[in-house]
Order: C-alpha cells, then sequence, then structure tokens
C-alpha cells in the first residue's frame, strides 16, 4: 500500500507593523501634544533669556559699585550705554553697556579699559532707565553719584521682550547703592506697585 504525501497549505502569520488607522491616531496624539509643549516650552525659553539678561545688568551694577569703593577712585566708577564694548557713547542702553573707572589715577591721561562688557541685546528686548540716564556712577562710598542724573536720587531699569510690558522686569539703584529688583512681573518698586510701560 503506497501513501501519497499530503500538500499542506502554509499557515498565514499576519502582517507585523499597524494599520492606518493607528497610524492616523498616533500622529493625531503626536501633533495635539506638540501644539501643547511649544508654547511652553518658548515662554520658559523668554523667562530664561529675560532672567539672565537682568542678572546680567544687576552684576554690572554690583561691580561698578564694588570697584568704585575698592579703587578709591576720586571720580568712582560709571556704568554706561556703549556701542563699542571700549568708551562710553550715550547710545540706547539695548545697544550694550560697559563698567568703566572715570580715571586711572597713576596715569590719568590714558585710555580706560572696561572692567565688564556687556553686548547688544537680543533683538525684540530693550532696555530703558526711567529718566534716561545713559551714564550711571558710583562713588569711592557706594553712593550714587546723585548731582549727575537726570530725576530724583534713584534709578530705574525697565528690561522688555516681545511680549510686552505684561512680562517686563525691573530694577533699581538707591541713592545709596543698593540694587533692589521687583518682585512682581510687570510691577515696579512703587507702593502700590505701578504697572511697567515697554517703548
Amino acid at each position: 500500500m503506497m501513501f501519497q504525501p499530503q500538500l499542506s497549505t502554509p499557515c498565514r502569520r499576519p502582517a507585523a507593523g499597524f494599520s492606518l488607522i493607528e497610524l492616523m491616531v498616533t500622529f493625531v496624539v503626536a501633533a495635539i501634544l506638540v501644539a501643547l509643549a511649544v508654547p511652553a516650552f518658548r515662554s520658559f525659553l523668554q523667562n530664561d533669556q529675560q532672567w539672565v539678561q537682568q542678572n546680567t545688568l544687576v552684576l554690572g551694577l554690583a561691580t561698578a559699585r564694588s570697584e568704585a569703593i575698592k579703587r578709591d577712585i576720586p571720580g568712582g566708577v560709571t556704568l554706561c550705554s556703549s556701542t563699542d564694548g571700549a568708551t562710553c557713547t550715550d547710545t540706547p542702553w539695548t545697544q550694550g553697556y560697559i563698567v568703566v573707572p572715570t580715571i586711572d589715577p597713576a596715569n590719568p591721561a590714558a585710555a580706560l579699559t572696561p572692567l565688564q562688557v556687556v553686548g547688544a541685546m537680543p533683538t525684540g528686548s530693550t532696555l530703558t532707565e526711567d529718566n534716561n540716564n545713559l551714564r550711571i556712577t558710583f562713588l569711592s562710598n557706594g553712593a550714587l553719584n546723585t548731582a549727575a542724573l537726570a530725576g530724583p536720587g534713584t534709578v530705574g531699569f525697565t528690561m522688555c521682550d516681545s511680549r510686552g510690558a505684561a512680562q517686563a522686569r525691573y530694577s533699581q539703584v538707591k541713592a545709596m547703592g543698593r540694587v533692589i529688583q521687583s518682585p512682581t512681573v510687570g510691577q515696579d518698586l512703587s507702593i502700590p506697585p505701578v504697572a511697567l510701560v515697554c517703548p
């Protein structure tokens, strides 16, 4: 008796991968997550950038004051607006600023070397002083040279970015040289606080 082999049909395995519906659902969920995350991430970056800029300004003010005390220069040390990073140019603060001694007592005729240089601010950012002062000088006792200032014996800086006055930040230098930052975004240090204005 002869046995004939039976031809077996191979089993078909289901195709690996995703169906079109599964892919579409995945893309929709990913698009929703991106739409929610991008604005929050952009706001985080803007806050971080503005925080760095404000702290750089406060550092510049603190450097000018501490160097004025340390060097005991009769004319003090000045924080001033500068476009070239070498001299006071009396241009808008947004274009950059430097910290520079008013004179070198050992060599009064010598060119002064800046102690700190800060370049122009990013596009869309502005830095203004309340009374349009473009030079802030600290005397050897650490106080402001209020005689050289326009307005009252304090200096106030408003820093804005593309988001406008609601997200602006404010720093103030008191007559005795103390630097204070407003704890509330969009408001100054007045009592009661006043909303900031951006150019």
